[in-house]
């Protein structure tokens, strides 16, 4: 599809934006991804040809299922044009604002992670694979509750939202007809608690103690889970006395927390997830350091 506009001011302000984002990457290439995206050959057509046709429907003015599909096409074809990762892009779409000025919920970024992983990592192979979406018949198991199939040698291993460990019998796995909906498991997205940092900033880490957010200055910044973030005055966890940290109160606090942030966007560790998915040997401070590219993580 080709997007029309009246005036190349969206564009623009798309690229330079999106170049702030990947300061390691030259303007040039950031306006040719941008017109490429756009369905144009490059920067000099869609200066040219950016007008011919009425403008291009916005964001705001989509149905729920139109919108993601665009921004999933969008966040996909930006990435392969600067070799950088789709989740990055994502988390940056809504302030490109290249195709509207649409507010991006966090169920919207959940539907569009996960199908941009369906389109790359985790593709669906059908029933008893890795990255298949499963529910446990056995006693004290949901059948509404889904699990994600782990790579594993013997048995099924599972993801679910609170740990990576868990593990049932090969007949007690059920992938129904009718695909349970992907998620991303709350380990890599809820906050567990936050930092008050030496600098004066907060930091919102995971129940792997792996930064997420940096709030300073009343902006936030979207951290590599593998930041060094040791410097901290305090720490401080959501979870109440002995309390479960993922649903509850403690759960109600950190969402209150993220909205309070106007925080709706997935944090870079739920990329995490494929390589979990994949590496049966893995663990989430181990999939964090192959996510970010690092030797060594403490």
């Amino acid at each position: 599809m080709r997007f029309h506009f009246p005036n190349l001011t969206r564009p623009k302000k798309a690229a330079k934006h999106l170049s702030a984002v990947f300061p390691g990457t030259s303007l040039s290439s950031v306006q040719r991804a941008v017109a490429v995206a756009c369905g144009y050959r490059d920067w000099h057509e869609l200066e040219t040809c950016h007008g011919a046709a009425e403008p291009t429907v916005l964001d705001e003015q989509l149905p729920e299922g139109a919108f993601r599909e665009r921004a999933i096409a969008l966040s996909r074809s930006l990435a392969a044009a600067l070799n950088v990762h789709d989740g990055d892009v994502q988390a940056a779409l809504p302030d490109m604002r290249l195709t509207g000025n649409r507010a991006f919920t966090r169920d919207d970024h959940e539907a569009i992670r996960t199908a941009c992983w369906r389109a790359g990592p985790i593709p669906w192979q059908g029933v008893r694979h890795p990255g298949a979406v499963f529910y446990v018949k056995s006693k004290g198991f949901s059948k509404t509750q889904g699990r994600w199939w782990r790579q594993s040698s013997g048995g099924v291993t599972f993801i679910d939202n609170t740990t990576i460990l868990g593990g049932c019998a090969t007949y007690e796995a059920v992938v129904p007809r009718t695909r349970l909906k992907d998620f991303v498991p709350l380990l890599l997205w809820l906050p567990y608690g936050w930092m008050d940092m030496d600098d004066g900033s907060r930091v919102l880490f995971s129940r792997d103690y792996l930064p997420l957010w940096r709030i300073a200055d009343g902006k936030v910044e979207r951290l590599k889970p593998t930041a060094d973030v040791s410097a901290f005055r305090e720490r401080h966890w959501f979870r109440e006395g002995d309390g479960p940290w993922s649903y509850g109160p403690a759960r109600e606090a950190a969402e209150r927390t993220l909205a309070e942030y106007g925080i709706t966007a997935l944090p870079r560790l739920a990329d995490a997830l494929p390589i979990l998915i994949h590496d049966e040997h893995t663990n989430v401070k181990g999939a964090a350091k192959i996510l970010d590219g690092v030797r060594e993580l403490d």
